[in-house]
């Protein structure tokens, strides 16, 4: 015997959709915490004329938990608003169009940071982080751009000193009509030309029509020349490729091995938490460790106790920089893993012509990265901001951009940062609720979770 299915039974009331939902899903947490967020920046952005608008409240909060869940697309954020019980009930059974949602996510949330910032200031509350030991790292995200559409610098200087010789050619070319036509208007009998007054003028004419053909054809490379210039101007001179549909992206070569178009995502975290975040156009890690650390400071306030990173940021700028600021590098330099090889060996030979502040550098890099306490750094880095990138890339499915310029995919890098710091605030609350911790906010949002009673 099997149970019967009531497929087409009515019912008299509607059903409550959070009575179907998990006490301690990670939706709730979502929208408790966006329910008391203050987002008057981004209602001040509304009109008073017209229809009435969807809250921007529900609107973050089907963003937030699409990224989290690892739905992007704002046509599936649809799709789910009408067939996922949670998407349903965070958005109160409404069903914006993938258009609003996509609007909302380009336009209303250029701000995007200032929701960041309030999770953030979030976490520190509840004990998750006190910036003092901060792991940075980056890591690669493919842009919305096509391979096939990639310019690259060499081709375009190609390109520029090929137009440049073809203006000169028509110079010289205009330089000659112009004699041509000197030589006619010199004199125009017939006893010294050879030619009626009728061939004369006819040459002249066809003359004329030369000399504005080459007048337009030289209009048409001064707009090249422009365009190349704009190309190159933007491209900047860190960079080698830029692609024409999403012009801040730059070839790149990505964690899983191929090389396509792409930005380079730096981030600051601390116990996996999501301290800072930023996207570049350069693929060198080196020059992006300073603004790093700034938009740390300006950010928070704070400056960390102690800098953990890998050999792709240790420069003598940076360690300069580090000094400066008071912060204790844990930062291999580029060669560190191969000297300490041949320094086992024997075989070492340091060099002829040092630099005297980078050798300094090394020496007190080597002397932390060799004792105890430097091991576990390194291994804390690797428990800390490469874990972090896992979970975007792999559970939150996060590899691509699905908007173009690094102002609009930033609001999507802040969108999934969020996300991600609110599941490892769900497990913190977990854990606060299991160790009876008295923080006031610990307990009002386990209550809500369903952690306390």
């Amino acid at each position: 015997m099997f149970k019967t299915s009531f497929q087409n039974q009515l019912q008299l009331l509607p059903a409550d959709l959070s009575a179907s939902i998990e006490k301690d899903h990670i939706a709730r947490l979502i929208n408790e915490v966006i329910d008391e967020m203050d987002l008057s920046f981004i209602e001040a952005t509304y009109s008073t004329m017209g229809q009435h608008a969807y809250h921007p409240k529900m609107l973050l909060k089907v963003l937030v938990y699409g990224y989290t869940v690892g739905i992007h697309s704002s046509r599936k954020l649809e799709n789910r608003l009408n067939e996922d019980i949670v998407f349903m009930w965070l958005s109160g059974r409404q069903t914006p169009d993938f258009r609003t949602i996509s609007d909302f996510r380009k336009v209303k949330l250029v701000d995007v940071k200032k929701v960041f910032l309030e999770v953030l200031t979030l976490c520190q509350e509840l004990g998750m982080v006190r910036i003092g030991k901060v792991s940075l790292d980056g890591t690669t995200f493919r842009a919305d751009a096509s391979g096939n559409k990639m310019r690259y610098r060499k081709t375009l200087l190609k390109t520029k000193v090929s137009l440049e010789q073809r203006v000169d050619e028509m110079f010289a070319e205009a330089e000659r009509i112009d004699r041509e036509e000197e030589k006619l208007l010199g004199n125009r009998t017939e006893h010294t030309t050879g030619m009626d007054a009728k061939e004369i003028q006819k040459k002249l004419n066809h003359m004329k029509r030369r000399k504005e053909t080459l007048w337009r054809n030289e209009q048409k490379l001064e707009a090249r020349k422009t365009d190349l210039r704009q190309k190159l101007r933007i491209m900047r001179k860190d960079r080698n490729s830029m692609s024409s549909t999403d012009k801040d992206a730059t070839m790149m070569l990505m964690k899983e091995g191929y090389i396509a178009p792409g930005y380079n995502a730096q981030v600051a975290s601390e116990h996996q938490v999501i301290l800072a975040y930023d996207l570049s156009s350069n693929r060198n890690d080196q020059r992006l460790l300073k603004p790093m650390m700034k938009m740390l400071n300006k950010d928070t306030g704070n400056v960390p106790e102690i800098l953990i990173a890998d050999a792709g940021y240790g420069s003598k700028m940076n360690y300069r920089f580090l000094k400066h600021q008071r912060i204790a590098a844990f930062i291999p330099y580029n060669t560190f893993n191969n000297e300490m090889i041949e320094r086992r060996k024997g075989v070492y030979h340091p060099p002829q012509e040092p630099d005297t502040e980078l050798e300094k550098y090394k020496a007190q890099q080597r002397t932390r990265l060799l004792s105890d306490e430097g091991k576990k750094m390194m291994k804390r880095r690797r428990q800390d901001v490469e874990p972090t990138f896992g979970d975007l890339k792999r559970n939150m499915n996060f590899r691509t951009f699905h908007l173009r310029g690094k102002p609009k995919c930033l609001i999507e890098l802040g969108l999934v940062s969020i996300a991600h710091n609110l599941k490892k605030m769900k497990q913190w609350v977990k854990r606060l609720a299991e160790n009876e911790d008295g923080r006031t906010k610990g307990r009002q949002l386990g209550t809500i979770l369903g952690y306390m009673s």
